[in-house]
């Protein structure tokens, strides 16, 4: 079960049970904060819901909560965040989009790093997958090359077939669908689990598709490695 918590005005999450309680075990979090079940209204402390021993912040004079408190949706760079540090266990595929540009002038390498990379947000939510998307879009260009290159040589002249047509149409539709899985995964995962603040323009998505994707990826694989976020 997932849990929402807030401190100070602020609510952060949803976290996983696990990560509320390794928070509250490491300090991060405190048997005062208040929390909620992702489906539930009505708010408690961690240390009534978890009731383990953890550290307790200094005094201070404590709100009751005689009804349920309407929070503010989550500011990613509010403090206290339980998040000091980038989390280096899942690191995004690090080249330069300008060298994905230039290896894209084969026929299968985009294809290929943009499984890499639906592959990359997966992790981030396995409820999504847009690898799929990508593995129909190599299966759909294939059989569009080969239908064409049939047709071809029975006919002893370029094909006039219109289904290398509608299989391009069909690869096309599944790279947007890969695309914009990925898209989703990211801002989901970097504005809640690790959150960034990360915006990504459906329009530059739409228009440079895995190149923009990449140029985001190299910066929070550079994050993961510095601690530092670049613009």
């Amino acid at each position: 079960m997932n849990y929402y918590v807030a401190r100070g005005g602020q609510q952060y999450g949803p976290y996983p049970e696990e990560t509320v309680k390794s928070y509250l075990a490491a300090g991060s979090l405190f048997a005062s904060d208040n929390i909620r079940s992702e489906s539930g209204q009505d708010w408690t402390t961690i240390g009534q819901l978890f009731p383990v021993a953890a550290p307790v912040p200094p005094a201070m004079p404590q709100q009751p909560y005689a009804a349920p408190i309407s929070y503010p949706a989550p500011s990613p760079y509010a403090a206290p965040s339980p998040y000091a540090a980038p989390n280096r266990q899942i690191v995004p595929p690090d080249l330069h989009w300008a060298v994905v540009l230039i290896l894209c002038i084969t026929w299968i390498f985009p294809i290929i790093w943009a499984i890499v990379q639906a592959r990359f947000a997966h992790k981030l939510d396995q409820r999504n997958g847009p690898t799929w998307a990508f593995v129909f879009w190599l299966i759909l260009s294939i059989c569009a090359i080969v239908v064409d290159f049939t047709v071809a040589v029975a006919n002893g002249q370029l094909s006039n077939s219109p289904w290398p047509a509608v299989l391009g149409i069909a690869t096309v539709i599944c790279y947007y669908i890969g695309v914009y899985g990925i898209r989703t995964s990211m801002l989901n995962y970097y504005n809640s689990v690790e959150p960034i603040n990360l915006q990504l323009s459906g329009a530059m998505t739409f228009f440079f598709g895995i190149f923009y994707l990449q140029y985001h990826m190299s910066r929070i694989a550079r994050w993961k490695r510095t601690g530092v976020l670049a613009a």
